[in-house]
């Protein structure tokens, strides 16, 4: 092998790996989805593209069929009713850009997981916030056809 080959070869190995996307997800194995009648979620903090971010997912929320709601903490929530979270990853490669977001259910009260979802990607794979928001929400919610027009 030249030396010209592998210097070829150990470019396109590196940006292979910078093209990288990853979504991940957990559910524990005793819940139900089904079970969700509204999400309460925090208001949008101080972080970076907050207030668009959480637009997002809530019009994301809302199109799936679900009730949001801003949480207050003074309010007793019910059966069916799950806190939403929301954490987000910001990085700056020429522009900002959605490095990686985090959506988790929790069971009010006693804030037990009840599934959460991850989206990752790098900066040579740069997506736009609403494709990250759909790739985590559709793995949130295991949407088999969402996940495969990703691909």
């Amino acid at each position: 092998m030249t030396a010209l080959s592998r210097v070829l070869i150990i470019c396109l190995s590196l940006v292979a790996v910078g093209c990288t996307t990853n979504v991940s997800r957990f559910q524990m194995p005793d819940s139900d989805l089904g079970d969700i009648v509204a999400l309460h979620i925090d208001p949008p903090g101080e972080e970076r593209n907050a207030d668009e971010l959480q637009s997002l997912v809530v019009s994301n929320l809302e199109k799936r069929g679900y009730r949001v709601e801003t949480r207050d903490a003074s309010v007793t929530l019910g059966d069916g009713d799950y806190i939403f979270d929301i954490a987000a990853d910001w990085h700056w490669d020429i522009t900002w850009y959605l490095l990686e977001l985090r959506v988790a259910i929790y069971e009010p009260g006693n804030n037990i997981l009840v599934a959460q979802a991850q989206s990752q990607q790098s900066s040579l794979a740069r997506k736009s916030s609403e494709e990250v928001v759909e790739r985590a929400m559709a793995s949130l919610f295991n949407d088999p056809e969402a996940q495969e027009e990703d691909e």
